[in-house]
């Protein structure tokens, strides 16, 4: 599986200057500083310990693209061993002490600038504590200037100048002799005796230098791909945790397919990848924008894992023996380039599908989407049932189950899970209705639970919300439909109907007034025509203006399961009790099964801060 060793920094380096030690072409670049870089440099002079290295074996079942480290000049080499942890230590190491071009690297205002680095031979000598300040990093030209380049404060450009000044180049280290031969016959032509200096700089830092070992965690080629991407998932590079879809990318990459290209696009030639073309163009479909690459692999799996899971059983496989469908990391990373590439047309469709289907059902917006892990879902269903999936009958149940799963709250954890049941059972269920999803049974809704739902980022509330527009409630003012308004981003949000000021002066209970059911769609425009006002009062209020027959607005109330009489009298507790009567069957008929009414435990949920804008446009 790995082995852990040392081995002399002289030879990783060499086998990185050969390009036998490259990196996997996902890991990010080179981005060490200065101080960074002789920080490090100090260490390996003092034999203090710097950090392991970790490194796995090529031509194993995993293989990844590879790139040889940042300044190393050899192509076209076939590596023995890829770092994946150390890229930026081995780089610094690699550019300062046995490569002879200058180290790209940055200064203190982040800027970048190419150093050379020399070590001060009688501060290093002499060094108790840290080296830091006996290492010096120069331009490539080795000359020093201040002054806006007026003034030269050091110039080592020949030399004859490092002699003269006692700077020893760090990239001479692993091969000094001739260096050390010339400046030894450099000062002995000018009498100085250097021989004290010179032993003692060689054994304190030229040696330890030399004779550093580095320890090295080595992954053999026979790790199964489970482990090697579980160890890459680890390994934290540049600060950022690596995800699965880098991951994937990289493997990709090494049978010469580029999976980021597919999914951004190019721009020359200009060609639109799968993510924007299932946004749409020019009218983009906002409920898709936020489907993020590994959202999209994940639908691919799903049908993979399907895939391999119907042929076993064609086989013959018994049930235990079965292969699971999964859309989980490990089954991710898992798949093949083909598998993708059988899948990835169908996938692609199934998301626009998708997408269209969560407007039908009123979610315009992808802040209204209960559950983002179910557009995975609806996106592999329709992908696997294409046309099948199109007719009146089929939509019926989609819809039944995604309210199922919304106003039952079942997603909220363990969601591949229940990705990897649902989605082929919702398949057979469309396909055979006698098959049933064990969801729809598992899906409760209890009354009660409508007196609790108050955040705006429940996926019951959110549910509500949308089922309110699909049944055809108007904004008070307009009169228009608010899923149009909300299509056509007429800023439509839920609001209190008995207003916030009201309800406070009249001591009903922030949890009571705040729940959903005293909240219903408006624009804001309505929003600022109800002020804090009783209802009598703005119902009277938005006639006369609006020029609107009471009878008119009373059918505007009615489309928001609001009996008008109970606004008209502003009798709280009457519209409260009728308005969650209605509200439950407008659940029930959603999940098409009766809503619990017996007394439950009430879901704790915080406090929504959104609605404090809301507050201040009703106290206005």
């Amino acid at each position: 599986m790995f082995d852990t060793t040392k081995e002399d920094l002289k030879d990783i380096l060499r086998k990185v200057n050969e390009g036998k030690l490259q990196l996997p072409d996902f890991q990010r670049d080179y981005v060490w500083g200065d101080e960074d870089v002789r920080s490090l440099i100090a260490s390996i002079a003092k034999g203090f310990p710097v950090g392991a290295l970790l490194t796995l074996e090529t031509g194993g079942e995993v293989e990844f693209k590879p790139r040889v480290l940042e300044g190393v000049e050899v192509r076209d080499v076939r590596p023995t061993e890829l770092l994946l942890d150390g890229q930026q230590r081995m780089t610094s190491l690699f550019q300062a002490a046995f490569a002879k071009a200058p180290v790209r690297t940055r200064n203190v205002h982040k800027k970048l600038v190419e150093r050379l680095y020399y070590i001060d031979i009688k501060k290093a000598a002499a060094s108790k504590g840290s080296l830091e300040d006996a290492i010096i990093g120069v331009p490539a030209d080795r000359i020093v200037r201040t002054n806006f380049g007026k003034t030269i404060d050091l110039d080592v450009s020949t030399r004859d100048r490092e002699f003269e000044l006692d700077l020893f180049p760090l990239n001479q280290v692993f091969d000094s002799r001739d260096w050390f031969y010339d400046w030894r016959d450099f000062w002995r032509a000018k009498g100085r005796d250097i021989t004290e200096l010179d032993r003692d700089f060689v054994r304190t830092i030229v040696d330890s230098i030399e004779r550093y070992k580095m320890p090295i965690i080595r992954l053999d080629r026979n790790n199964k791909r489970e482990a090697i991407c579980v160890v890459f998932e680890k390994v934290n590079v540049g600060g950022k945790k690596l995800d699965a879809f880098e991951l994937v990318t990289a493997i990709y990459a090494a049978e010469k397919f580029d999976l980021r290209e597919d999914w951004n696009g190019t721009k020359k030639p200009a060609k639109a990848g799968r993510h924007s073309r299932m946004i749409g163009a020019p009218n983009p479909r906002d409920v898709l924008t936020q489907i993020a690459n590994t959202d999209f692999l994940q639908a691919c799996t799903l049908l993979h894992t399907r895939d391999l899971r119907l042929q076993k059983a064609a086989e013959g496989a018994k049930d235990g023996d079965l292969p699971q469908i999964s859309c989980k990391r490990d089954a991710l990373l898992g798949l093949p380039l083909h598998a993708y590439q059988k899948h990835a047309d169908a996938v692609e469709s199934g998301f626009i599908e998708a997408g269209g289907f969560l407007n039908e059902l009123k979610i315009i917006w992808h802040k209204d989407i209960s559950y983002p892990p179910l557009v995975v879902g609806l996106a592999a269903i329709f992908a696997i049932l294409g046309k099948d999936a199109q007719t009146a009958k089929a939509k019926q149940q989609l819809a039944q189950w995604f309210w199922s799963v919304t106003l039952g709250e079942l997603f909220g954890s363990s969601t591949e899970s229940r990705l990897a049941r649902d989605v082929p059972e919702v398949v057979d269920w469309i396909k055979n209705p006698v098959s049933r999803p064990r969801t729809l049974d598992e899906a409760v809704f209890q009354a009660v639970r409508l007196r609790s739902l108050r955040s705006r980022q429940s996926a019951a509330y959110k549910g509500l919300h949308a089922l309110l527009m699909k049944g055809g409630c108007r904004d008070f003012i307009t009169g228009r439909p608010t899923d149009l308004m909300t299509f056509f981003n007429d800023d439509i949000d839920i609001h209190h109907v008995f207003p916030q000021a009201w309800c406070k002066k009249q001591g009903i209970e922030k949890g009571v007034f705040d729940a959903i059911i005293n909240k219903t769609p408006l624009s804001k425009l309505s929003n600022i025509s109800v002020s804090g006002d009783a209802p009598s009062v703005y119902l009277k209020r938005i006639e006369d203006k609006q020029g609107i027959s009471s009878d008119d607005l009373d059918a505007i109330l009615r489309t928001h399961l609001i009996e008008p009489a109970h606004l008209r009298a502003d009798d709280f507790k009457a519209f409260y009790e009728a308005r969650s009567n209605a509200l439950a069957e407008l659940v029930a008929g959603a999940m098409q099964k009766p809503v619990v009414v017996e007394a439950g435990t009430n879901e704790v949920e915080q406090e929504d801060d959104s609605m404090e804008a809301d507050e201040e446009l009703e106290a206005a």
